[in-house]
């Protein structure tokens, strides 16, 4: 389908090249300053199009339509699942790793077998069952936003109970009993902004 609409968009380019230009040259009379402006600005637009306006004007319409189909036959539906956009020239599993927060490897493959889905499938190639499939069995986990909250209300409460790593996680210590004298950037980086 592309490739035929292509072709008839050159052939339409074509064709606009071999449509001689028709003059119709008026009598000479008595012609206001401003009829023989138009009529020379009228003709250099006929003459930089290679055809008469009306001529140019049907070519042009062909053209139009035909990018357009060719638009909408190249753009593709695209494929939302836990309110994030998967990237459509992905394999299937990789492409949850990297669109969705809160889904890891194990997890993205463990969906893609739960579905009956290959998980080196291309998401572009799903069909619409197996997209609502996804999306009901990625329905029953929790991710992005609400796993963010549930993330962030955990290291408050460590802070408010006063346990050793929400106090650690305060000052901007490693939490999980890493040595301190050096190497701790991420920890200084990461932690304070934690909650």
């Amino acid at each position: 389908m592309a490739r035929w609409l292509l072709a008839l968009a050159v052939l339409a380019t074509s064709a606009m090249a071999f449509i001689a230009p028709s003059r119709v040259e008026t009598p000479p009379g008595r012609r206001t300053a401003q009829q023989v402006r138009s009529v020379r600005s009228m003709r250099s637009r006929s003459d930089l199009a290679g055809a008469t306006p009306t001529a140019a004007g049907g070519a042009f319409a062909v053209l139009a339509v035909a990018g357009a189909l060719l638009r909408r036959s190249l753009t593709q539906r695209r494929l939302r699942l836990a309110g994030k956009e998967i990237p459509r020239n992905k394999e299937l599993a990789y492409a949850l790793i990297c669109s969705v927060y809160g889904i890891g490897k194990t997890t993205a493959f463990k969906i893609c077998i739960d579905c009956s889905l290959d998980p080196y499938k291309i998401v572009n190639t799903l069909t619409e069952d197996e997209e609502q499939r996804m999306a009901e069995e990625i329905g029953k986990y929790v991710l992005e936003n609400p796993l963010r909250r549930m993330y962030k209300a955990n290291c408050k409460a460590l802070v408010a109970i006063k346990h050793r790593r929400g106090i650690r996680m305060q000052k901007g210590l490693p939490v999980r009993f890493q040595r301190s004298k050096t190497n701790n950037r991420n920890a200084r980086k990461l932690n304070p902004g934690r909650f």
